[in-house]
């Protein structure tokens, strides 16, 4: 296991972070939906802690203790004072290893699980971008909704979740980050008190990556008796290692990156088509997405994209100017620069740096 962190003298807060190899890219079929749904159950109960015991530890000492899953990790993450180390690396160690996984905890979280499932079917806007990935990966995992399906949650069993865990949690599948004030010598000491045991498992190397999906195109439509049409176009994006992937930052600024943006002006300020208007980048391991959303009524769809298309058009025929050029540099650089005043920001900026390049990148 590696233990990557951060000093941060200035700051009370610690921000401490577990994240896991295992996503949604490496559920099997049946398994749709297992990474969120671990997720959920180590925050359930251990040997030592009930699950409202958990929640009482750390909202006594004021901390945050969450988690999130993506297509390609899970991270569990705790803010609380610096002061509180030991705390923190107890209950987090804890939630992971020694959770006990009760049946009738997994019979609960399906129910609240579903819930989820019924709150983004009715949350279009969540939807259309379940379905974009779906569409542009196809059958390849990692166009399988994060959520998985009603159908493989309602499956879920304690043998199942177990045998998920223990096949993706093991310590070379696993990075720890930590900013904060903090000694990274401190931290390793007291971690290595907490799952020394741990670390000494024999465990299977790596997996290698897995296979990189080959992206479809076409026009895909869902109908539903919505007042708003929601409409998502994408193309291939960048690899977080890609060497253009500063570039499609800049472009992704340019496009749709903000209120300045081209799209956010024209479509927005400038016609009044459309309340919401913004492009974003998906990157992955191996691959990625660009993709630009619109919400907008029916009958402004066809204008919306006209006016789209028009603005990547401008872009192909045209360089930008030295100038715009600087504009969006500053604006990236400044957005970077002010989250790095967040120990939350910058642990999980130097886990992803650890995960997908293997190294340490300062933020100046």
């Amino acid at each position: 296991m590696v233990l990557v962190t951060e000093a941060m003298p200035h700051f009370q807060s610690l921000s401490i972070g577990i994240w896991v190899n295992a996503g949604t890219r490496h559920e099997l079929a049946g398994e749709e939906g297992m990474s969120h749904f671990l997720e959920h159950m180590v925050f359930k109960g251990t040997e030592r802690r009930s699950a409202l015991e958990i929640a009482q530890e750390v909202d006594r000492v004021g901390g945050e203790f969450n988690a999130f899953t993506t297509r390609e990790y899970t991270c569990f993450h705790l803010l609380l004072l610096a002061r509180d180390i030991s705390l923190a690396s107890d209950i987090m160690t804890d939630v992971l290893l020694n959770s006990t996984f009760a049946q009738d905890e997994i019979e609960r979280e399906i129910k609240v699980v579903l819930q989820e499932l019924s709150m983004v079917e009715d949350n279009p806007e969540e939807l259309v971008f379940d379905q974009f990935f779906e569409n542009a990966f196809g059958k390849h995992a990692l166009g399988k909704p994060i959520l998985g399906s009603a159908a493989s949650v309602a499956s879920f069993n304690r043998e199942k979740v177990v045998s998920y865990f223990r096949k993706h949690y093991s310590p070379s599948q696993m990075v720890i980050s930590v900013a904060g004030d903090i000694d990274h010598e401190k931290v390793r000491r007291i971690f290595d008190r907490k799952i020394g045991h741990f670390l000494k498992e024999k465990t299977p190397p790596k997996k290698a990556n897995l296979n990189t999906p080959l992206l479809k195109s076409g026009v895909h439509i869902v109908r539903r008796d919505l007042e708003q049409a929601h409409v998502v176009v994408g193309f291939p994006g960048v690899s977080y290692d890609d060497k253009d992937r500063f570039a499609a930052l800049l472009l992704n600024v340019y496009l749709g990156g903000g209120m300045s943006s081209s799209l956010f002006q024209e479509i927005r300020e400038k016609r009044g088509l459309a309340y919401t208007i913004y492009s974003s980048l998906a990157p992955f391991s191996d691959t990625g997405l660009f993709s630009i959303y619109v919400g907008t009524s029916p009958k402004e769809v066809a204008t919306c994209l006209d006016v789209t298309g028009e603005e990547i058009a401008k872009l192909r025929d045209k360089k930008l100017s030295r100038e715009v050029l600087q504009i969006l540099k500053d604006n990236l650089k400044g957005t970077i620069l002010l989250n790095s005043d967040s120990v939350e920001t910058r642990m999980m900026s130097i886990a992803k740096n650890e995960m997908f390049f293997g190294k340490y990148f300062p933020t100046t």
